[in-house]
């Protein structure tokens, strides 16, 4: 009997010693379990912070474009006068564009005459906002200057195409990436400069105000 107690308290010495390390290797388990997923929680909190940022930087970015100024030039047929071609400078931004200045590839000239008999010599453009520069110009504001007309200009500038630079500040002082824009007088060939509605309805009016003095006479 004795001899049975003794086997009997050895199997339950084993049971609890095969029981406690069986626990161990249970909370080894869960520890790298822990582990894991604490490893895991961080790397998705990373992914958010960083997918969060990059949100922020693309909502400024937005933002700043959405009330940035951005000044253009473009060469046009005038509405109003058919055979001229005007230079016109633009914000075509949302923001209020400071200290304008511009810079030419080539020195910019006005050139006059619609045929050989017209024809007058290019005259320099030495003032005027494109050597001066524009203090302010505020969002959808321009400025027109008179370029010449298609003739002269094709015999001054042929097929050249004449780079500009325009640069800003915003409303804050802060430098604008420049615009680079392109003008030529070789792409109107063979375009037709149609004057405005108005400018359409006057002339159509005199005509019938000079048909109707003939008449009367």
């Amino acid at each position: 009997m004795f001899t049975d107690l003794l086997l009997y308290s050895a199997l339950i010495t084993e049971a609890v010693k095969n029981g406690i390390l069986q626990a161990n290797e249970y909370v080894g388990i869960i520890e790298i379990v822990s582990m894991i997923s604490s490893f895991g929680l961080m790397f998705l909190t990373l992914i958010l912070a960083f997918y969060t940022r990059n949100l922020a930087i693309e909502a400024k970015r937005t933002r700043e474009h959405q009330t940035n100024p951005n000044v253009i030039i473009t060469a046009i047929h005038d509405d109003d006068r058919p055979t001229l071609m005007v230079l016109v400078i633009k914000n075509i931004g949302n923001g209020l564009a400071n200290n304008i200045r511009f810079e030419s590839s080539v020195p910019l000239c006005t050139s006059f005459g619609i045929d050989k008999p017209t024809l007058r010599d290019p005259r320099l453009i030495d003032s005027g906002p494109l050597v001066t520069g524009i203090p302010s110009l505020g969002p959808g504001e321009c400025r027109r200057l008179n370029w010449g007309q298609p003739y002269a200009l094709i015999q001054s500038i042929g097929s050249s195409i004449i780079t500009i630079k325009c640069k800003c500040e915003n409303s804050s002082g802060e430098q604008m990436p420049p615009s680079i824009c392109s003008i030529d007088i070789e792409s109107f060939k063979n375009c037709t400069g149609h004057g405005s509605i108005e400018l359409r309805a006057v002339k159509a009016l005199e005509g019938i105000h000079e048909q109707l003095k003939r008449i009367k006479l």
